[in-house]
């Protein structure tokens, strides 16, 4: 069939038109884009897109543009000719024009089975109808010519004013399941097509949904939530940093137990500088600009430069109602999510989210959100790189590889920079969490120790009264006075007096066997407590009420050893005694399941000032903790000239390195151990203003104490 100034045919048939449709286009968005491709490929200065979906299943779009228009010559030698590639068709095109495969005219055909041409063209005006609604499969397609007023067209009053320009009409559009229902979402799916800066030409969009409503267009722009990125890249300088805020908040998801959601809002609150990334700071292998070859068009080698120009950002955060509060034009709903990183070709897209194609599985791999071109992918010298389908790529196309080469190390540079950021951010939480822990655990420290003080003078109280009596009465029935002894034993009394004021050995008996009881069930659940928490998240919370336990339970054994082996001391308070005399009797009470005590510490008093209790917590930790590690010896010793006291055993090496971290808190090379003992043994000395250390030769452990306090 030949064509005729009525009636011009397609070299197709419907059957082949409708597959290359379907197999182009997946949804009527990319389809909508093709059409409006088409105009700006025309040299149009504004497209419009007008959409009437008040009868959704029957919708109508018209988009129409003032560009060059189309003459009957047009239509029969370009329009009409399907598979015609423009850019080889000896015309003055710009290297921005789209179109390549000559098959753009078939996303009319992909949407509507009847649709309107109306064109303008040398002061000319032609209307053609392609209407497929009742043709054979082998039927070939053709536009019949019809007149002007025929074709009833909405924007009528916008385009009766066009010199030149070419008008699509399509009918009976199916929107039935057009996710979009507001102009805002519309105009943010339209603007994704293209990278409007750079078009040179003018999108517009109008929405009716209702019956009378006016047709009232709005400017496409781009919606992008310049005010939520922390980390931006940009191929140049300038490009869209002065989009960004200088600082912005980043939200930790770690709250630590023990702080208030206002102390978590004010570290949330607290804002953190954006990072800014130039191609300098990246990849030094793959540059972003160049020259490298590629395989041309006839086969040969051929070397064509290459650049990558647009900008990569990763959001401070993806949820909705936290980053409304940074940029109000953040979008993320059930049918649109601008993170995406959109590749575009010659100012139109191609690829929806090109992180998709690297694969990235990273942390916040869905934070980054970009806009990047590479005119290359679509280079004149070069094959078409383009799918079947048109929104793809021939994945094993060596530019699509140097594309990903060149993009990956700038995403993950991002993606480590939030990551980073993400670290910070927790890391100043657990420090707050654990400023706070030390200052609870310093209060309850002062708290226990005024509670202590109290005690201790309540007692010291009591005692001075029994005293007081004792005495009157021994004066009464004696009628002495007792003999007052050197001023170095002045305060010391007999112990078992003090704690057992009647000297009743049964009393006695049973109070020991009381305090035995207790003393063991303490140290049975300090132990069970150790075992149980050690390896858990609460271990360091519950440390420090742990060591307050093991202190009370290693002191409550103390007095009951004290009852069987001090005869002369007062046990109130601080009281200056002669230390190597104490030392030497505390410890001849005791007897080890092992081994020996040898005690070498002189016979010249020396005056210190301790609490005896203390004191009797500091030996046996001491001793104890030797003995649980099979002592064969146990050496004590005083050098008068360093006035050192010296716990010698061969229970070496120390395991723990640094040696000093034994005397931490939680620190303990026993399978079982709690780590309190030595850290308790430290705490005595620093109260009595004595320094230890500990050293070990071989198998000799050596614990050393530096008595501060000068003999008199």
């Amino acid at each position: 069939m030949e064509s005729n100034s009525n009636e011009i045919y397609f070299n197709f048939s419907f059957y082949a038109l409708n597959l290359l449709g379907k197999q182009m286009y997946t949804n009527k968005w990319s389809a909508i884009s093709e059409l409006v491709a088409n105009g700006l490929d025309a040299g149009a200065k504004t497209v419009r897109i007008y959409i009437n979906s008040i009868d959704k299943k029957n919708s109508t779009i018209e988009i129409f543009d003032d560009g060059s228009g189309m003459s009957y010559s047009d239509l029969l030698n370009k329009y009409a000719l399907i598979g015609r590639n423009k850019r080889e068709a000896g015309e003055n095109l710009s290297d921005k024009v789209k179109g390549r495969k000559g098959v753009g005219k078939l996303a009319g055909l992909y949407l509507s089975k009847k649709y309107y041409i109306v064109t303008k063209k040398d002061g000319v005006e032609s209307s053609w109808v392609l209407d497929s609604t009742n043709v054979k499969a082998s039927d070939i397609p053709k536009l019949d010519k019809i007149r002007n007023e025929d074709v009833a067209i909405d924007n009528e009053y916008i385009w009766s004013n066009y010199q030149h320009g070419t008008l699509i009409k399509l009918t009976n559009v199916d929107m039935t399941n057009f996710a979009e229902k507001k102009l805002e979402g519309l105009k943010s799916r339209i603007a994704d097509y293209y990278l409007l800066d750079d078009l040179g030409a003018q999108l517009e969009i109008a929405y009716v949904t209702k019956l009378g409503e006016s047709i009232v267009y709005q400017t496409v722009k781009k919606e992008v939530a310049f005010h939520n990125f922390y980390g931006f890249f940009e191929t140049t300088e300038g490009l869209k940093s002065y989009e960004l805020k200088k600082s912005i908040p980043i939200k930790t998801r770690i709250n630590e137990g023990n702080l208030t959601d206002l102390e978590i809002a004010a570290l949330n609150a607290k804002e953190r500088e954006v990072v800014i990334l130039t191609p300098d700071k990246i990849s030094e292998k793959h540059k972003i600009a160049g020259e490298k070859e590629f395989i041309g068009v006839d086969g040969e080698r051929v070397t064509r430069p290459y650049e990558l120009k647009g900008w990569i950002g990763i959001h401070a955060t993806i949820k909705k109602d936290e980053a409304d509060k940074n940029d109000t034009r953040f979008m993320k709903n059930g049918v649109y999510n601008s993170n995406r990183l959109k590749l575009y070709i010659r100012d139109k897209l191609a690829i929806d989210n090109f992180l998709e194609l690297l694969g990235s599985t990273q942390a916040f791999a869905n934070y980054i959100e970009g806009e990047i071109s590479f005119d290359i992918l679509d280079d004149d010298f070069l094959p078409d790189i383009s799918s079947t389908n048109r929104e793809g790529l021939l994945m094993e196309d060596e530019r699509v590889k140097l594309l990903s080469d060149i993009v990956s190390p700038i995403v993950g540079r991002l993606i480590r920079e939030r990551l980073a950021i993400s670290n910070v951010v927790k890391a100043d939480a657990e420090t707050l969490s654990q400023m706070k822990l030390e200052k609870e655990r310093k209060a309850k420290e002062a708290e226990r120790k005024a509670k202590e003080e109290e005690r201790r003078a309540k007692e010291a109280e009591t005692e001075a009264r029994i005293q007081a009596e004792k005495k009157s009465k021994k004066l009464d029935e004696e009628n002495t006075g007792l003999k007052v002894e050197n001023s170095s034993l002045k305060n010391q009394n007999n112990m078992k007096d003090i704690l057992l004021s009647e000297s009743d050995p049964k009393r006695q008996k049973l109070l020991v066997h009381e305090l035995t009881i207790i003393s063991n069930d303490l140290i049975y659940t300090v132990e069970d407590l150790a075992s149980d928490f050690s390896n858990s998240k609460e271990w360091i919370r519950i440390l420090p009420h742990l060591k307050d336990l093991k202190k009370y339970s290693d002191k409550l054994a103390t007095i009951k050893q004290q009852f069987l082996r001090l005869n002369n001391y007062d046990i109130i308070g601080k009281q200056t005694i002669d230390l190597k005399s104490y030392v030497r009797s505390y410890l001849e009470t005791i007897r080890l399941s092992r081994g020996e005590i040898q005690i070498n510490i002189g016979s010249t008093p020396y005056m210190s000032k301790v609490e005896i209790f203390e004191l009797g917590v500091l030996l046996d930790n001491l001793i104890t903790n030797a003995a649980e590690r099979n002592a064969s010896f146990i050496r004590v010793e005083f050098h008068d000239q360093t006035s050192e006291l010296h716990f010698i055993s061969d229970t070496g090496p120390i395991e723990i390195k640094p040696v000093d971290m034994m005397f931490d808190l939680g620190v303990t090379s026993k399978k079982n151990g709690t780590g309190i003992g030595m850290f308790l043994v430290k705490e005595i000395c620093e109260e009595f203003g004595w320094n230890i250390s500990a050293s070990s030769h071989q198998n000799i452990v050596d614990f050393a104490i530096k008595v501060e306090v000068k003999p008199k």
